[in-house]
């Protein structure tokens, strides 16, 4: 299983723009994939309906040539991918930034990708998406999607489940990075730039600004055992 990054993206801009990628995101599509039956126990292709993707990073870019893109990333003996330029893996990696897409597929019950807000800012609508990727931040499909609408600012807010996040802001193609921590605490978010506040002897992040600690209290050194838990 990967590690996941949940993502927060501030669309804001003109009303008419922020319409338009609005209906770029959420266009239908069908598209071929290549996945695994367990039925048959192999890999087959078949024919994906996303009816209402919501967020789709394959409408912002989608491959040319799909019958090369749907074919399985040959594995090699020291069990790294032997990356094809056109096998789907090293595809969306180059062009999205991450594995795989976030569109929500028809029959997805329980989708990660949703169109959480729509609000104004003064003259400008504002659109905030939810969506999770596996590893990182789609940096490569947002600097491509603020290059179609330039005249809209796209902010990203991550955090990746083991706790490092930031922010990132995309304007005419270009990606600023704005913020960005490596520890956050998960009781007050006090945000570490660098090292995590660990202690060896507790085997333990403990937060230096609420003293929350991830351990019990009995299992605390000595100097941290006026931590706390909540």
């Amino acid at each position: 299983m990967p590690n996941w990054v949940f993502n927060g993206l501030t669309v804001e801009g003109s009303p008419s723009s922020v319409q338009k990628l609005k209906e770029q995101m959420n266009k239908p599509y069908t598209r071929e994939d290549n996945q695994w039956n367990p039925d048959t126990n192999k890999q087959e292709v078949s024919m994906t309906t996303y009816s209402n993707p919501v967020f789709s990073f394959w409408n912002i870019i989608a491959p040319t040539d799909l019958v090369e893109y749907i074919k399985q990333p040959d594995w090699v003996k020291d069990e790294k991918i032997e990356r094809s330029a056109l096998s789907w893996y090293t595809w969306n990696l180059n062009n999205w930034g991450v594995k795989w897409d976030v569109a929500v597929h028809d029959g997805d019950e329980h989708p990660d990708t949703e169109l959480e807000d729509e609000q104004t800012n003064g003259e400008n609508t504002v659109l905030l998406y939810r969506f999770n990727t596996a590893w990182g931040t789609p940096d490569n499909a947002l600097m491509l999607l603020s290059s179609q609408f330039p005249d809209l600012l796209l902010t990203n807010e991550f955090e990746e489940e083991q706790g490092w996040g930031g922010e990132t802001e995309y304007l005419r193609g270009k990606a600023t990075l704005t913020g960005e921590y490596n520890w956050k605490c998960q009781n007050c978010d006090y945000m570490e730039a660098g090292e995590p506040p660990y202690c060896e002897e507790c085997e333990s992040s403990i937060c230096p600004e609420c003293l929350y600690s991830y351990v019990p209290t009995e299992d605390l050194c000595e100097e941290h055992n006026g931590s706390k838990r909540p």
